[in-house]
């Protein structure tokens, strides 16, 4: 066998679609020749299951549960029985890993000390490959039983069981770092975001967060550090980009503050109808007079 040929590891790797049929290809390649691939589907009414099928991936039904943005430990359970291999990869269609990542993943779900792994992911936006707008990590990969989803919070990768000594970095670099290709326009970004607006502060809420100009501002300012101390190589693409998730933090405060203060369409226009109400009434008083 050439030992340039990629090599399979004890690895599932779990794709999470929505009518991703145009992209998901990329995705399946990437993965089929390291380790089984599990396409994990909510309802998709485009090709995407007929692509999974084609390249061989194992294809799951995904039911919305009204919990945005949250990883349950029902979606966990689900995943861990398709699954026949030891360690999980949980994914998404608009990340693709480089060869040398995949050796490593290989590598790791062949040994028995690390059981979860926290990934590099380098963010590309608005079409701009040459310069990597966002860097951070991400524990996506774990051997299945040492993490608990439950009572998760949004965008939260759960608990880990394990001990210290059990659990990975890998370093932040092009030869490790997962490629996330975040697929925006403005017009998806507003409505995306502001679905993920509503659904972090109803999480903040219960958990008895109140708006305050210190968060706002805090927000705000942490959101434009991130994205503009590596965007401003991109000129004005990447203030524009960084500007815009300033915006993203700007409508977290506001919903916080429109959610403690009672504010939506209904109590707006009730307090507005009670001065329509004195204007209307001090004209009607003048007719019968």
């Amino acid at each position: 066998m050439d030992e340039n040929q990629p090599q399979a590891g004890n690895i599932s790797f779990v794709i999470f679609t929505y009518n991703d049929g145009y992209r998901l290809e990329y995705a399946l390649r990437d993965f089929l020749p390291y380790g089984e691939v599990i396409v994990s589907d909510q309802e998709s009414t485009d090709n995407t299951r007929e692509i999974a099928e084609k390249f061989g991936a194992k294809v799951i039904s995904r039911q919305a549960n009204g919990k945005s943005f949250i990883e349950t430990q029902e979606l966990l359970d689900q995943v861990s029985q398709a699954a026949s291999n030891d360690w999980l990869y949980w994914g998404y269609v608009d990340n693709i890993l480089p060869k040398t990542l995949l050796e490593k993943l290989v590598e790791i779900s062949r040994q028995q000390k690390i059981k979860y792994v926290y990934i590099p992911v380098f963010t590309y936006l608005w079409g701009d490959t040459r310069q990597v707008m966002a860097k951070a990590e991400y524990p996506c990969f774990f051997k299945k039983g040492v993490v608990d989803f439950s009572n998760n919070k949004i965008h939260g990768m759960g608990k880990f069981l394990g001990k210290p000594d059990e659990l990975l970095h890998l370093p932040q670099t092009h030869e490790f770092a997962m490629r996330h290709f975040s697929l925006y326009d403005l017009n998806k970004f507003i409505t995306a975001h502001l679905r993920y607006a509503n659904a972090e502060v109803e999480q903040k809420f219960k958990d008895g967060k109140r708006f305050s100009l210190l968060y706002l501002f805090g927000s705000m300012g942490h959101y434009f550090y991130l994205f503009y101390k590596r965007g401003f190589k991109a000129g004005t693409r990447g203030l524009l980009v960084a500007l815009l998730y300033v915006f993203f933090r700007l409508m977290v405060a506001f919903r916080l503050y429109e959610l403690e203060h009672n504010l939506d369409l209904q109590s707006i226009e009730s307090e507005y109808a009670k001065v329509k109400e004195a204007i209307v009434k001090e004209i009607e008083s003048a007719q019968r007079k």
